[in-house]
């Protein structure tokens, strides 16, 4: 190949800037794909990461309902237990008070019979 005039250099010079824009621009191509990789890997995980706390979210929040629920029918039961406490409790001072009257007059009779009794021997 001879080189006759400077449009030949001309041309050589372009080929040889052509093969060093292709090798710049496969370099910046492997380089950019390698980022867009690394993007899309770190939106996977990012992705996955707030599935997860969505997820816990989600549970916490079902148990905390189921456990609202529950306790809602507990202190329905604890109301109920506490109604029936306080009428056993009422029901227990009535017939303490009952009881308590029959001994007073018990006793009452008693100290009638014993002023009688010692009446009797001071006769």
């Amino acid at each position: 190949m001879v080189i006759e005039s400077s449009k030949d250099i001309l041309f050589v010079v372009l080929a040889f800037c052509a093969v060093w824009f292709t090798i710049f621009v496969c370099w910046a191509l492997y380089y950019v794909i390698g980022m867009l990789r690394d993007a899309s890997y770190i939106m996977r995980e990012i992705h996955d990461k707030i599935s997860a706390i969505d997820k816990a979210i989600h549970a916490v929040r079902e148990k905390v309902e189921t456990s609202f629920g529950s306790f809602g029918i507990a202190a329905a039961g604890l109301k109920m237990l506490g109604g029936y406490l306080d009428k056993r409790k009422d029901k227990v001072a009535a017939k303490a008070e009952k009881v308590a009257a029959k001994l007073k007059k018990k006793a009452a009779k008693v100290k009638k019979r014993i002023k009688e009794e010692l009446e009797e021997d001071t006769d």
